[in-house]
C-alpha cells in the first residue's frame, strides 16, 4: 500500500486526487460553518489528514463523500471548541487587565462583506442555522442540484428538497426583516 493510496475492492484511490476532487465543496460547508476563512482552511487541511490517516475509510466510492462530509462536521465542531476554549482563556487575561479589549479577534461574517446587497445577505445567512446556511451555499455558489446534493450530504433527495425549502423560507424572513 502506497503512502497516497488504498486498496479498496482492487481499485486504489488515490486520496490526493480524491481529496482535491472534493476540495470545493467541502470548503464550502466548511466555510458556511465558520466565519473566519483562515479557520477554514486550516479545519479543511484537519480533514484531509483525517481521511487519508483514517484505518477504515469507505469501500464503496460513492460512499467517500458522505464520510468526508462527516468527517468535515466533526472537525469544525472540535474547531469551535478549541476556539471557545480559547476564547475563555483570552476573556481571563483580559479580565485581569494583561490585554487590551482591542486585540480580540475580528467579528464573524467579515469575508462575505463587500457589497450592500452581499451585506444584506451575508447578515440574513448569519442568523440562519448552520445546516440551512450550508445547502443554501452548496447550492446556489457550488451550483449543485438536488442529487448531487443528496449524495454528497449522504441524505435523500426528498430530504433536500425539504431543507432547501425550508432554508430559502428563513433566508427570506431574515432578508425581509432587515430591509
Amino acid at each position: 500500500m502506497g503512502s497516497g493510496t488504498l486498496e479498496m475492492n482492487q481499485t486504489k484511490i488515490d486520496w490526493g486526487t480524491t481529496l482535491e476532487l472534493h476540495r470545493g465543496w467541502l470548503s464550502t460547508v466548511i466555510r458556511s460553518r465558520l466565519a473566519d476563512r483562515d479557520a477554514a482552511a486550516d479545519v479543511m487541511q484537519e480533514v484531509a489528514l483525517s481521511a487519508v490517516r483514517q484505518a477504515n475509510p469507505p469501500s464503496d466510492p460513492e460512499k467517500i463523500a458522505p464520510w468526508l462530509y462527516r468527517i468535515a462536521l466533526r472537525k469544525v465542531i472540535n474547531h469551535h471548541r478549541a476556539k471557545g476554549r480559547g476564547k475563555q482563556l483570552v476573556q481571563g487575561v483580559i479580565e485581569k487587565g494583561e490585554v487590551r479589549s482591542s486585540d480580540r479577534e475580528p467579528a464573524p461574517g467579515a469575508w462575505l462583506l463587500g457589497q450592500e446587497d452581499q451585506a444584506s445577505i451575508a447578515s440574513g445567512l448569519a442568523k440562519l442555522s448552520a445546516q440551512d446556511r450550508q445547502i443554501l451555499l452548496l447550492k446556489y455558489t457550488e451550483g449543485w442540484g438536488y442529487e448531487a446534493l443528496a449524495r454528497h450530504l449522504g441524505i435523500t433527495v426528498k430530504t433536500v428538497e425539504y431543507r432547501l425549502l425550508k432554508a430559502r423560507r428563513a433566508l427570506r424572513a431574515q432578508l425581509s426583516a432587515i430591509e
